[in-house]
């Protein structure tokens, strides 16, 4: 059995004694066993995982195109290893082999692959999220480019969704409404994810001969190790070659006059069981010393995957998912060969030939929570770390060079009263704070003027926030005022995983490339770049189910605001049933939930099989009790049939012996309505806040509400018709209004609430329900060279012709078309004029 296929343990037993009870061997076997397998396939999910993509609703308009550059660098991982890989690349490969093209666009689902990204949670915290599916479109004639003050940059369409921090809470916005001083999430810190070796012989493409773990490629070379542990040492050689390293092919030197530094190298040789040597020299600028190692398959090993050449060196993929105690070794074995630790003016600076190196050093030391800034010149790339964070980088990586490390402990010395001494940082400052601290002064009976700049700018930073929260903690507990609730939200704010980035430029540039892209994540569909920018998937949503409410597929952004001005009748439909107070508990809910269950008699049958000896249909019930309400309704339903129950056995005969007839009868049968309430499909019961609340795939408003214990005020369906039907017109126009209010709100678009309004009042004005469509209500312009003018013209005239319509030229848009007065303003009023009248009234001249 193929791995695929292969079913669960219990699953088998259970089937093999199904059929041992019944009978069934051979071929009857196999066919129940190739049902079993397509159902296991078809249903089987991981526990807290999305179901998956379901559909890709979109339209092609240039508002919908929110996507980046090909060039964009991401963070995946997959089975544990991460990996630095160019969107574009990564996309195609995908695309060009499982993709379908949806309106335009190239979409591939992998929620299955178990890939995943860092991205924000609401909590403002970083944490790696599955990516459910990738998807690509043409490029638009212009695309953004956005730099940050940190040295980050994106290239993105200007309409692809972002991140920012508005009323204490994590939103998304367009990328076309970023202003020059704006605030987007740059990621801080990396979530830990570790493995423990990397396999020499996987990275070198020249054939090679293993013995015992150890790799030859000469019967005369040294060996070396076939796995090598991610340590200390391992981790100090890399950052030694990146930063004072050389390779040709054949050997690797490091060159540092340290003798500590030398030392390191000579550890790590002896460790993996190479040969060495230690020349020291006068060179051009005074005294050398370089250590030597002569090992063909470790060169080629770190060309592989570090890069040779002092522009093109890397930090290698595996770092990046190694234990701390690597990643400290990488990082100090670096900065020890060409960091700078300046004491006196309170930073640490690395530059490099390489910006790719310098990226990946940065996401490293986003491990231990570090953040950096970048710098850029005509030759050179560089990295700036704030001595605020001398504590952390003294502590998790250190320095062995004397003097750095003097340097490291007197700027951790400088920080001890950083943040509780009237210290500025301009640079990490957290936006969106809304009026929290003038509320919280106020409840204190504090000066409000000490807080009400933060308020008025909506900008504080880290330093001054954390000072705050020690001063109102104090206020609060000398006068028992409870703010425990704020706190909370002021200790979110100060302990987030992100830095929000001000933007120093905004600018549109001319594309150079076919497509652009785009990923769909789970959770707060946020993905981050190499850079460590943080963005959001884009509102053309997937139709997709959450943890919260994996059994109801609910719609969101564009698609359903589609759903709702088209008044659409077919779609992802759904309740929220909520409860009584009384029946507000869990074994209630479950109860209530399993009556209202829509139940087939696919679902209350075990067993159906056709005899073709009696001509006739076999089935085993669930449970016998069935059986007479089976019987009932088999005979309402299947006419010329005799129907006969023996225990939990139903046996089906028609008059007529006809074994088309009888595959027609039986799926007839398995299709008939046995319980609950038709139209939910499938319910699921979960908590929110105090509420226990029945979740389903379907809706039937009208049984719903009839149900003892459902909460009529509150339960809500996502289907219009139903509503009006039940409920009338008026709650019809209110729930389009409402629906149509929070679908935009979620994606963090502000729209006049009377717009909304105004939309809502003209599909229900006339007691009806009528969608809005590119040609007015329900098309119904009565004006042909209106419905012209917009699209379509050659369209409209020829059927307007056909039909022979005329066109009153009555409204604004005809009469400007043809050249006359509009009906709008003076041109409203149409006056008649009596001029014998009025020259009769005129007085005679004198």
């Amino acid at each position: 059995m193929d791995e695929i296929t292969a079913l669960p343990k219990k699953i088998m037993e259970n089937f093999e004694a199904y059929c041992k009870k019944h009978g069934l061997s051979g071929k009857h076997r196999e066919e129940k066993l190739e049902q079993l397998k397509k159902a296991f396939e078809k249903y089987k999910y991981e526990p807290g995982e999305a179901i998956g993509v379901i559909a890709a609703q979109s339209i092609s308009e240039p508002a919908t195109q929110m996507s980046t550059s090909p060039y964009e660098k991401i963070i995946l991982k997959r089975n544990g290893v991460i990996n630095i890989v160019e969107i574009g690349k990564f996309t195609d490969a995908i695309v060009e082999e499982i993709g379908k093209n949806i309106d335009e666009w190239d979409v591939s689902d992998i929620s299955s692959a178990g890939i995943y990204v860092p991205g924000i949670t609401e909590e403002e915290k970083v944490e790696w999220k599955k990516i459910l599916a990738v998807s690509r479109h043409k490029t638009p004639k212009k695309i953004l480019k956005i730099n940050t003050f940190s040295g980050r940059q994106i290239i993105a369409t200007d309409s692809h969704s972002f991140i920012t921090r508005r009323n204490n809470k994590i939103v998304p916005i367009a990328g076309s409404e970023l202003t020059m001083n704006d605030r987007i999430p740059v990621m801080k810190y990396l979530p830990e994810n570790c493995i423990e070796t990397v396999n020499i012989r996987d990275h070198i493409s020249s054939p090679l001969k293993e013995q015992y773990g150890l790799l030859t490629s000469t019967w005369k070379s040294k060996p070396v190790p076939t796995t090598i542990k991610l340590d200390f040492y391992f981790g100090w050689f890399i950052g030694a070659y990146l930063s004072e390293g050389a390779c040709n092919g054949s050997q690797i030197s490091i060159s540092n006059i340290d003798e500590t530094f030398i030392t390191n190298a000579k550890i790590f040789a002896e460790k993996i069981g190479l040969d060495f040597k230690d020349r020291k020299y006068i060179g051009e600028f005074g005294n050398g010393r370089s250590l030597i190692i002569n090992s063909a398959i470790l060169s080629k090993f770190i060309i592989s995957t570090c890069g040779a050449g002092s522009s093109k060196k890397h930090v290698p993929y595996f770092a990046y998912s190694a234990k701390e105690e690597f990643v400290s070794g990488v990082l100090k074995g670096y900065f020890d060969g060409d960091g700078n630790m300046h004491s006196e003016r309170n930073l640490i600076r690395v530059s490099s030939n390489s910006k790719e190196l310098l990226d990946g050093i940065s996401l490293l030391l986003a491990r231990f929570g570090i953040f950096t800034y970048k710098k850029e010149n005509k030759h050179q790339s560089g990295l700036l770390i704030p001595y605020k964070y001398a504590p952390i980088f003294l502590e998790k990586i250190g320095s062995d060079i004397p003097k750095k490390k003097l340097g490291l402990e007197k700027m951790a010395e400088n920080t001890k009263d950083y943040w509780n001494n009237k210290s500025q940082d301009f640079t990490d400052m957290i936006s969106g704070l809304d009026d929290l601290l003038y509320k919280v002064a106020k409840k204190l009976k504090y000066p409000t003027r000490y807080v009400n700049n933060f308020t008025k700018r909506q900008k504080i930073g880290r330093t001054a926030l954390h000072r705050y929260i020690n001063l109102f903690e104090k206020i609060a507990k000398e006068k028992d005022i409870d703010i425990t609730q704020e706190i909370k939200i002021m200790r979110r704010m100060f302990s987030s995983d992100v830095v929000w980035d001000r933007i120093i430029s905004i600018e549109y540039i001319k594309p150079d490339f076919e497509y652009v892209y785009d990923l769909t994540v789970e959770g707060t569909e946020t993905f981050t770049t190499f850079d460590g920018i943080i963005t959001h998937n884009t509102m053309r949503s997937y139709t997709m189910a959450s943890q919260a409410d994996r059994l109801s597929k609910v719609t969101h952004g564009l698609p359903r605001l589609i759903e709702i001005f088209d008044a659409r009748k077919t779609f992802e439909k759904n309740m929220i049933i909520y409860l009584l107070e009384d029946y507000n508990t869990k074994d209630k809910a479950k109860e209530i939930a399993s009556k209202i269950k829509a139940l087939k008699m696919s679902d209350i049958v075990v067993y159906d099989s056709i005899d073709l000896v009696n001509l006739q249909i076999e089935m085993e019930l669930e449970k016998e009790s069935y059986k007479d309400m089976v019987k009932e309704l088999l005979e309402k339903h299947i006419k010329d049939c005799d129907v006969v129950t023996r225990g939990k056995n139903i046996y089906i005969k028609p008059k007529k012996d006809n074994v088309k007839n009888l595959r027609k009868i039986k799926s007839k049968v398995m299709k008939l309505h046995t319980h609950g309430v038709k139209g939910v499909d499938n319910v699921v019961v979960i908590k929110e806040e105090n509420d226990w609340i029945i979740q389903t795939t379907g809706t039937n408003l009208k049984k719903i509400l009839k149900v003892d214990g459902v909460d009529i005020a509150r339960t809500k369906t996502n289907d219009i018709y139903q509503v009006y039907d039940v409920l009338g017109v008026e709650a019809a126009r209110n729930m389009i209004l409402n629906e149509a209010k929070e679908t935009l709100d979620e994606q963090g678009l502000d729209v006049d609430v009377r717009h909304l309004m105004l939309l809502a009042d003209m599909m229900t004005f006339d007691g009806t329900i009528k969608d809005i469509g590119r040609y007015g209500v329900s098309g119904k312009k009565a004006s042909v060279l209106a419905r012209a003018n917009f699209e379509e013209t050659k369209k409209h005239l020829v059927n307007a012709s056909f039909y022979g319509e005329k066109d009153k030229l009555e409204g604004i848009i005809e009469n400007i078309l043809v050249g006359q007065i509009a009906p709008v303003g003076t041109g409203m009023v149409e006056l008649a004029i009596d001029m014998e009248k009025m020259n009769k009234m005129r007085k005679p001249k004198e």
